[in-house]
């Protein structure tokens, strides 16, 4: 059997590997599973939190599936296939307090991550989308800058959701108003603010994997759609954009597949068996 021509592939999951409505095609699924059987190692590298990736696994993998890490929010969590952490970045306590404030202030939701567990004020439309969109649920606690204050565990992001302008707005002030030095504001989806740590960021993390793995830079083909991709497809040996990616995603790709639509993540990986 052809030895995978990038034997290491980090992939974004929604609308890298999936479709709009959340399912991958089965041509996706084959040609993973080709993959892998050839030798090649696939890693989700997503902005989701652990609870919702540790579900979605037995989907790309089929099971039982493989013990491969996985990278969550935004790079700022590695996790083994039992869910113990491998590499945590953590965001600034007194900033996530300053942050759901802010989201406050300016009509947005706050929703707050730590580890498999997800936090919000109180529940609402939006946050019973999001239940769905990741088939997890959120635990209500009222006033959500005291309970960051007291919360004896580390987090890992905060989200704020809006409407296309606040998320226009929020992305362009918060980084100028130099409160947030310790933070980073990344932009996945028209209706998301997501803040990770400033030290987080998905090549970090894949680069670290990688090499965990015996793995150099040149030998990872890394697959991404959204601005929260471009670092890692800067520092992978192969960076690819799927069709439906953004301008600016696909300016600094390597290569630009054919849109999630035509399959152009099954695609490409066929071709590193080719």
């Amino acid at each position: 059997m052809t030895k995978p021509r990038y034997p290491i592939v980090f992939s974004d999951y929604d609308d890298t590997l999936t479709l709009p409505d959340g399912t991958i095609t089965p041509r996706t699924l084959a040609a993973i599973k080709a993959y892998r059987e050839a030798g090649g190692t696939f890693v989700v590298c997503t902005g989701r939190s652990y609870a919702s990736v540790k579900k979605l696994l037995p989907v790309v993998y089929g099971e039982p599936h493989p013990a491969v890490p996985v990278i969550c929010f935004q790079g700022g969590l590695v996790a083994d296939a039992e869910g113990n952490v491998i590499r945590r970045e953590g965001m600034d306590r007194d900033e996530m307090i300053g942050l759901a404030a802010e989201a406050e202030a300016r009509g947005m939701i706050a929703q707050v991550y730590s580890g498999d567990s997800m936090f919000v004020s109180r529940k609402n439309e939006a946050s019973r989308r999001y239940e769905i969109i990741t088939n997890c649920s959120f635990d209500e606690v009222g006033d959500l800058g005291e309970f960051i204050r007291t919360y004896p565990h580390p987090f890992d992001k905060i989200l704020m959701i809006g409407s296309a302008e606040q998320v226009a707005n929020g992305l362009k002030e918060l980084p100028a108003t130099r409160r947030f030095p310790r933070s980073k504001f990344v932009f996945s989806r028209p209706i998301y603010i997501e803040a990770i740590p400033a030290s987080a960021g998905k090549a970090k993390p894949m680069l670290f994997l990688a090499k965990r793995l015996g793995r150099s830079a040149d030998e990872i083909a890394a697959f991404g759609d959204s601005n929260n991709d471009m670092d890692m497809l800067r520092a992978a040996g192969l960076g690819v954009a799927v069709g439906n990616a953004r301008p600016e995603c696909k300016a600094v790709a390597d290569l630009v597949a054919p849109p999630v639509t035509e399959d152009g993540l099954a695609r490409t990986l066929e071709s590193f068996l080719a």
